[in-house]
């Protein structure tokens, strides 16, 4: 099996590491051969790391999984493995659009690309070819080439779904394992805090637990907001300020209250939608509700930007002595001399909005 990420983190695709987007006749060589236009929302597939726009390759994706065995580059017609987004190239991608206007596309153009395009997080494509490695042993019944086993529903049936050859597999964040793409079952397999791809939630609806042949997740690595408890101040919380998050410790100690609780409280007024979402840390700020599934590190994001909101609407008679007599800092949040300075950032209160700059407050 192709290692796909490793793999693709060491090349760019057609792109030169030299090449000057700014120079016109490297547009040429950022186009898509589906649509023949620049790339949008470029993804490049492997081993041949050719590229194209996300929504056309999705759509030939999709075509040939209903006509093939296996998925064939639009371009060079080899066996396609693997296909990701490619955040290097959506960069250049900018840069010759920025450079040149005439090339960008309509806006109904780009909402037509975009309705199509399901590549959210990197997929491994089955090939058809037999596997070159140990594999799970299938029944005595059932001694049908599979190809390579890369999940456990491949060669073997579970909860009535059972893998093809052209079947796409995504490829967990947290274990590294395999389980099959699908879109049409109302299991999460992606995080909408961050678009990555965690296989908890799926292998657990599956009844797979534990298996010694395959990695798996166990439930914790993607839940339900509302099914998620928290004991500790996240350490991203108040822009990693100890200072302030031990105010906040405090507070709620003399509230008489658990961190529990006030999460779980401001996670309702989330829900009541009375929270200002223009800083929240994750994607897709606007669809997440308590009943959102999201991963362990988004889930401290969360709760971290729910803990500034508790802190920002405390009035001053309820903080403690010491830190309600600390005049804001100019920068507030934006504060960069906090993270360098214990004196700085004990002296002044820094969770409040910035009310001069964003640069060094000295």
């Amino acid at each position: 099996m192709l290692q796909p990420l490793r793999v693709f983190k060491l090349q760019v695709g057609n792109y030169g590491r030299g090449s000057s987007p700014k120079q016109a006749e490297d547009a040429e060589h950022a186009k898509c051969s589906i649509c023949l236009n620049i790339w949008h929302d470029v993804v490049t597939v492997a081993p041949c790391f050719h590229n194209f726009c996300n929504g056309c390759f999705s759509e030939w994706l999709k075509r040939s999984q209903e006509k093939h065995s296996i998925v064939l580059c639009p371009h060079c017609r080899s066996a396609v493995q693997f296909v990701a987004r490619n955040h290097f190239l959506h960069n250049i991608e900018g840069d010759i659009l920025q450079a040149d206007s005439s090339l960008k596309r309509s806006d109904e153009e780009i909402a037509h690309l975009d309705s199509h395009a399901s590549i959210k997080s990197p997929l491994v494509l089955c090939t058809g070819r037999k596997a070159h490695r140990k594999r799970a042993r299938l029944p005595a019944d059932d001694e049908t080439d599979v190809g390579d086993l890369s999940c456990p529903q491949c060669g073997i049936e579970l909860a009535g779904f059972q893998c093809s050859r052209v079947t796409v597999h995504l490829q967990c964040q947290a274990c590294g394992g395999m389980m099959p793409s699908r879109n049409n079952i109302s299991v999460p397999q992606h995080c909408l805090g961050c678009d990555r791809v965690f296989c908890g939630a799926y292998w657990h609806a599956q009844g797979v637990v534990g298996i010694s042949t395959h990695p798996t997740c166990s439930l914790e690595t993607l839940k339900p907001i509302s099914e998620r408890t928290i004991t500790r101040i996240p350490t991203l919380a108040h822009e990693r300020n100890q200072h302030e998050q031990d105010v906040t410790d405090r507070c709620i100690r003399q509230m008489g209250r658990t961190l529990q609780d006030v999460i779980s409280d401001w996670i309702t007024k989330w829900d009541n939608r009375e929270i200002d979402r223009t800083r929240m840390p994750l994607n897709h700020a606007e669809m997440i509700t308590a009943a959102t599934h999201i991963c362990n590190e988004c889930h401290e994001k969360l709760v971290s930007f729910l803990l500034y909101w508790f802190r920002i609407s405390m009035p001053k008679y309820l903080l403690p002595t010491e830190a309600s007599q600390r005049q804001d800092c100019w920068y507030g949040y934006a504060c960069r001399t906090q993270h360098h300075s214990e004196e700085h950032a004990s002296k002044r209160n820094h969770v409040c909005r910035p009310t001069r700059g964003t640069s060094n407050n000295t």
